[in-house]
């Protein structure tokens, strides 16, 4: 409330613990974070909330799976960025989500710290690259991308509670 989140993330996401646990830490690193739990919860939540500084897309999923929730969130809004979180990332996901410009994936299982390395840097880069088109669609990044790299580590983080 006092402070302003560093990010918006939407995280789909169809294990119940796993999900509950990445947005409680991701909102103690002071992001706002949208939970989905099948790939049409996330279309869904999506349409109602987006864009989004970063997906974090599970591809295994109920309902619609994480290529095709993240075909249509790219038909949405093209530019989207996207980071595949899954255990199991076949050759046809990696060729489908190519295809959709799609590049950046971790694989389960992953420590905390390193997902949020690389939310911070996706984040970062994200947002030079965009820094120039600012001024044509305002609404697309909504924080300024020197801010959110700069802010301190959460004292949760610097506590390596996870190892």
């Amino acid at each position: 409330m006092g402070v302003n989140p560093v990010g918006r993330l939407l995280l789909v996401e169809d294990e119940t613990v796993l999900r509950g646990l990445v947005s409680q830490f991701l909102v103690l690193e002071n992001f706002e974070v949208v939970a989905a739990e099948d790939g049409l919860a996330a279309v869904e939540a999506y349409e109602d909330g987006g864009p989004f500084d970063l997906v974090l897309l599970d591809l295994n999923l109920p309902v619609l799976s994480g290529v095709e929730a993240c075909r249509r969130i790219k038909e949405i809004h093209p530019e989207q960025p996207f980071l595949v979180c899954s255990a199991a990332i076949l050759d046809s996901h990696i060729a489908a989500l190519e295809a959709l410009g799609v590049t950046e994936s971790l694989g389960k299982p992953y420590h905390p710290l390193e997902l949020l390395t690389r939310i911070r840097a996706m984040m970062a880069d994200a947002g030079s690259r965009a820094a120039s088109d600012r001024d044509h669609d305002p609404k697309t990044w909504r924080n300024d991308p020197r801010q959110a790299a700069s802010r301190s580590v959460h004292a949760l983080s610097e506590a390596h509670v996870f190892d």
